[in-house]
């Protein structure tokens, strides 16, 4: 008999113990998926949103309303599918009200995940008042999930990527996070980040892929992102996120031979959501190939299906410069006079082919082949172009200033920085104030090389000057590289 009610006063402590640990600063229990919700969670990380639908059709706990949020903003933002937003956005604010019902960690994790998610929805279609809410909601109740369960590791995801965005903001926007009460590290984010994304968390493979995608397109790093895309695809090569996100991130730094490979294995995978905008991307590799008529196959089938607005000027525009490099001048004007009624001009792609659009003269069909070529990685395509340029072919002052321009990124591109920063300077001096990126990012460029040579004060001048140039058609994007290589170069002397 005493042995049992030894035995009842050891369970008695033990339920008291862990009742008090409950009540104590920090104790959470860890975030954690039951069988079927991992299940669901690894659908919507490879895009098969229809079936994780299928599986969690009427979410309950914060790990069900977790993964099919994701599905959700996944949809809107690859997607652009208008017809879906209200209908999804209703159900988001649903669960926002979950907060007044529920204050775990787990819930709030929830609500600062579904509050960032849609920040980034709201920006995509064009609601920036609202966008900037949900950012200050998601860092606020990540601020409180800090604070009040310090050892929930969850939280890192969230608040790394946190970290990183309102730390790139640019400097004109800082009185908007004053006077939001945010602050942020480009430096911090990355690294949390970073860490939580090496770690055997259950959301560590979605962090990898944030990490990889704030390197790429919001810190301009592609280079980075992509690396770190290409060790998830090595585990797991099949992953249709992780091959969509390499093929734009291959794009962008120039390995447009890589893209295409992602590109078709993408191709090869069972689709159950729509990725019409990988058909732009496959255009933009067979634009850089220099195969005409498969890129405005590629423009045209993403133009026809695409439920969105964004690139489709852009595309449409493409189209008709291949039209034109491909020596069909009547069926190029005709498609230029078409599409400058078409899309919008939210994207820099689009505002970019508008204001080409604008201009009086066709593009320079050698300089714009040679650009293309050094988009894709095949440099020695470029150089063939630029070297069979005679100088009384270079008729007008962009013309000029566009030849020393190119001829500087394919030098820089092959790693001959002496002709690199020659050109560079020259296309500065030929640019002077007129409103082209060439000298923008001339300046940007420079400032990298002085970053690799550790000349850390003249890099800071280089970044500062392509933050001066007012107008120009990548103001933004240029800005936001500044920005960031400015924010990494502040703890170096």
């Amino acid at each position: 008999m005493n042995n049992i009610v030894f035995c009842l006063h050891k369970k008695a402590s033990l339920f008291a113990c862990l009742f008090l640990c409950a009540l104590l600063p920090g104790y959470a229990h860890e975030w954690t998926f039951n069988a079927t919700t991992q299940q669901a969670y690894n659908l919507v990380l490879n895009l098969q949103t229809e079936e994780a639908h299928a599986l969690i059709p009427n979410p309950e706990t914060a790990q069900e309303h977790y993964v099919i949020a994701l599905a959700e903003a996944l949809e809107l933002l690859i997607t652009e599918d208008g017809e879906k937003f209200s209908d999804y956005e209703d159900l988001f604010e649903k669960r926002r009200d979950r907060k007044t019902k529920f204050t775990s960690a787990d819930d709030l994790l929830l609500q600062a995940e579904i509050s960032l998610q849609w920040a980034f929805v709201y920006l995509k279609y064009g609601h920036e008042f609202d966008a900037a809410l949900n950012l200050r909601q998601a860092y606020q109740t990540t601020e409180e999930i800090k604070k009040r369960f310090p050892k929930y590791m969850a939280i890192h995801k969230t608040a790394g990527l946190l970290e990183i965005i309102i730390g790139s903001v640019p400097e004109k926007y800082d009185w908007v996070l004053g006077l939001l009460n945010m602050e942020g590290s480009v430096d911090k984010g990355l690294k949390e980040l970073e860490s939580f994304s090496q770690s055997d968390h259950v959301l560590a493979f979605e962090a990898s892929i944030l990490y990889s995608l704030t390197q790429g397109f919001v810190l301009q790093q592609p280079a980075i992102g992509l690396a770190e895309v290409r060790k998830d695809l090595s585990s797991n090569p099949t992953n249709k996120l992780a091959l969509f996100l390499g093929a734009a991130l291959a794009i962008k730094n120039s390995q447009s031979e890589e893209a295409f490979t992602l590109l078709n294995n993408l191709g090869n995978q069972p689709l159950s959501l729509p990725l019409y905008y990988a058909d732009y991307l496959k255009g933009e590799v067979y634009l850089h190939k220099a195969e005409y008529l498969n890129a405005i196959s590629s423009y045209r089938f993403f133009i026809n299906n695409y439920k969105g607005v964004n690139y489709i000027k852009d595309a449409n525009y493409k189209i008709g410069l291949c039209y034109w490099l491909n020596g069909n001048t009547s069926d190029a004007k005709a498609v230029f006079k078409q599409a400058k009624t078409l899309g919008k001009e939210s994207a820099e792609a689009d505002k970019y082919a508008a204001r080409s659009m604008a201009e009086d003269e066709l593009p320079h069909i050698k300089l714009t082949r040679a650009r293309y070529y050094t988009d894709g990685g095949y440099y020695q395509e470029a150089s063939k172009q630029l070297n069979a340029i005679a100088p009384k072919e270079l008729s007008t002052k962009r013309d000029q200033v566009e030849y020393a321009y190119r001829k500087a990124r394919v030098a820089h591109k092959t790693n001959d920085l002496a002709t690199a920063k020659e050109e560079y300077l020259q296309t500065i001096k030929l640019n002077g104030e007129e409103p082209w990126y060439f000298a923008p990012n001339a300046s940007l460029q420079l400032g990298y090389i002085a970053v690799t040579e550790n000349n850390i004060p003249l890099a800071r001048d280089y970044f500062r000057r392509a933050l001066s140039y007012k107008k120009h058609e990548y103001k933004n994007s240029i800005d936001s590289k500044a920005k960031s290589a400015l924010a990494q170069l502040s703890d170096r002397k």
